[in-house]
């Protein structure tokens, strides 16, 4: 199965930070941000989009997390983090077909099921760090270089990626999703 990788450029630290902070200045503002009903238009059943909403206000007061709410916490986490930075692009990948490159398993799988959080089937989230981007940065650069098809065509947005990170010396945070 095909899915989306998503990717910000935003301080994990921050986004931690976020996970019991009582916030409600920020809370509001992702509430009311524009961005939740473009988010979760996936659909209403049995309250979709309020459980959404009762997610974000969960992951502000730092729980209790309920393990049948788990892939709504990654959703609210992925409009956390519209807010906190940039978006920086996006894009397909299936697990498991032996030529996902590292970086994207990285920001497809280094959160999931991490505490606080439970783990889910459907979604997911990772990142990588600042640090480890400025380090890859050269290396997909040269590679992408001598071969623009590099990593089946993964090389350049990953190289983009890596670089931009540096430049604005933020993570990258990656969510996933069918």
């Amino acid at each position: 199965m095909s899915r989306i990788l998503h990717v910000y450029l935003v301080d994990l630290a921050e986004l931690e930070a976020v996970v019991g902070s009582k916030d409600d200045g920020l809370l509001n503002q992702v509430l009311a941000g524009g961005r939740l009903s473009v988010t979760f238009q996936i659909s209403d059943q049995e309250g979709h989009i309020e459980r959404n909403k009762d997610s974000l206000r969960t992951i502000f007061a730092g729980g209790p997390f309920d393990e049948d709410s788990a892939e709504h916490y990654v959703e609210a986490l992925e409009l956390i983090c519209r807010q906190l930075g940039p978006y920086v692009g996006d894009v397909n990948f299936r697990f498991g077909n032996g030529s996902l490159p590292s970086v994207i398993e990285d920001l497809a799988t280094a959160m999931t099921g991490k505490a606080p959080f439970p783990m889910t089937e459907w979604n997911g989230w990772g990142f990588m760090s600042k640090k480890a981007c400025a380090k890859e940065v050269r290396q997909y650069e040269r590679r992408v270089a001598k071969d623009p098809d590099y990593l089946n065509g993964y090389g350049e947005p990953i190289a983009d990626w890596l670089r931009e990170s540096k430049t604005a010396k933020k993570d990258l945070i990656g969510f996933w999703g069918g």
